[in-house]
């Protein structure tokens, strides 16, 4: 096949996103299988990509117009880009199907619209190869999140997109500034070119333009201290929205933050804004962990999780060695999957129980025990407990950090754990040891089947890690070894800036 049908992956679920009127017109009841049908194809062609990828062991390059970069913009899908590409198609298409069980507020088409935009958007940030249309593909995906936020029209919603307005205005104010700062110094917008001429740039202008790229992504990638909206955002947006936010949409601004800066890695700046993002990285765990230890609300405090396990990834990437990026590439992956499962456990939960407070998980496990179970296995694989996926990623961020002598962030990843521990531990005592009232529900069989379905996936990566961490130190080479890409992108050769 072709391999510029790889293009489908921005064209599918944009050009969707625009037919679903048309499928409204048609039939209102038609709009959420129509979701559920695109996104199944996007999983298809995600599927497809990864396997080009991963087993011809080159990019897939695609270049607007036939024209080569950088008088042409061109998407760049390596090894890292295929991975998550499929993780966000993955996610995508598990959130949808649970969007025709969950989304009851009308306008359906308006949600459709904006949840395709949202995949869009996440998938063209990790895909592109211009960093002005990073820029671009970063506002759809912000955009989208916002209206996604407060699609439930309540007044918790419209507080929590507010909220993520006012930083994401603030953090794409900052991002623009940073692009303009190097297209200024180097004359392109083109990655691999910036990465060709780092060394040219003036170090203060480096420094500031990267500081002001760190800033403007940290809305997106939820590190302090521009991620106050995420709380408030994940516990009022649609349930299927939360576990899209916490499985790639955080993974897509992340990205796009290291990205940059290891393109820039031959600047006198690259040392220092990687200490910063060590600092970030380590407030955003302390703050998250201590957050999550006091919540009463479940939903909540699986954001604040989040949150923390983001940091964890973030002082990987800071470490500035290939280990700790793959490190950080395998904590993305397994936080991935296992959010995915636990945002989805605990909305249905939401659904069948009328909310997520602690008190609607006394006796979960006996009103719904498969949907406990999968809490619990989330819970277990978060902490850190051997045989389960999570472990693995931990221990490669411990000897990542041993090999550069940073003992401090190998108390981090400790502490950290023994507080999640502690609530954690909790919330599975009260599900599984405390009685309430009620009675026994039927459990959804389709969101039955995706819950064991990613449950089998944490236990299978726990026990056999060694495929999984082999893809993850793939994908982070991707990232890490900038002279690889620069020789990976056909650059019209005579041009300069």
């Amino acid at each position: 096949m072709n391999l510029q049908f790889a293009s489908l992956l921005i064209a599918l679920p944009l050009i969707s996103a625009f037919f679903v009127p048309v499928i409204k017109t048609i039939s209102r009841k038609a709009v959420m299988p129509f979701l559920v049908i695109i996104t199944a194809v996007q999983t298809g062609i995600a599927a497809w990509v990864f396997e080009e990828v991963y087993t011809g062991g080159k990019p897939i390059i695609i270049m607007a117009g036939g024209f080569k970069p950088p008088v042409g913009i061109n998407l760049y899908i390596g090894h890292f880009a295929a991975l998550f590409v499929l993780i966000i198609a993955v996610a995508g298409f598990f959130m949808a199907v649970f969007s025709m069980k969950s989304i009851g507020v009308e306008p359906k088409d308006k949600y459709a619209m904006l949840f395709l935009l949202l995949m869009l958007g996440a998938t063209g940030m990790i895909s592109t190869g211009d960093i002005f249309n990073l820029f671009v593909f970063m506002e759809i995906t912000a955009i989208s999140a916002y209206a996604l936020t407060a699609y439930n029209k309540t007044g918790e919603a419209s507080e929590g997109a507010m909220k993520y307005i006012v930083l994401g205005g603030i953090g794409s104010s900052f991002f623009l500034v940073g692009i303009a700062l190097i297209y200024g110094s180097l004359g392109t917008l083109n990655m691999a070119q910036i990465a060709q001429l780092a060394g040219n740039i003036n170090p203060t202008v480096a420094q500031a333009a990267l500081a002001l790229l760190v800033f403007g992504l940290a809305v997106e990638a939820e590190l302090f201290p521009l991620n106050a909206w995420a709380p408030d955002a994940y516990q009022a947006a649609p349930h299927p929205v939360t576990a899209m936010f916490s499985a790639f949409v955080v993974k897509a601004g992340l990205y796009a933050m290291v990205r940059i800066i290891y393109l820039l890695r031959d600047t006198q700046a690259f040392t220092g804004i990687l200490r910063l993002v060590l600092i970030l990285g380590t407030i955003t765990v302390v703050i998250g962990e201590l957050s999550a230890l006091r919540q009463t609300n479940v939903k909540r405090m699986f954001a604040y999780s989040s949150i923390a396990q983001v940091g964890f990834m973030a002082v990987g990437f800071s470490l500035g060695t290939q280990a700790g990026a793959s490190a950080g590439v395998f904590h993305m992956v397994n936080h991935a999957i296992v959010k995915a499962l636990m945002f989805l456990a605990v909305g249905y939960v939401a659904l069948e129980l009328g909310g997520t407070s602690i008190e609607d998980f006394k006796g979960l496990g006996k009103k719904m025990p498969l949907t406990a179970f999968a809490i619990t296995v989330g819970a277990i694989s978060i902490i850190g407990i051997p045989m389960f996926n999570v472990f693995w990623s931990k221990i490669q961020l411990i000897l990542a950090a041993l090999k550069v002598g940073k003992t401090g962030v190998i108390a981090l990843i400790l502490g950290a754990s023994l507080v999640e521990a502690v609530y954690y531990i909790r919330l599975i005592h009260t599900m599984w040891f405390e009685s309430a009232n009620g009675e026994k529900v039927k459990e959804n069989f389709t969101l039955g089947v995706i819950m064991l379905l990613l449950v089998a996936l944490i236990i299978v990566i726990g026990v056999f890690p060694n495929a999984a961490w082999n893809i993850a130190q793939k994908a982070a080479a991707d990232l890490y070894n900038v002279s690889q890409y620069i020789k990976n992108v056909p650059l019209l050769p005579g041009v300069s800036p």
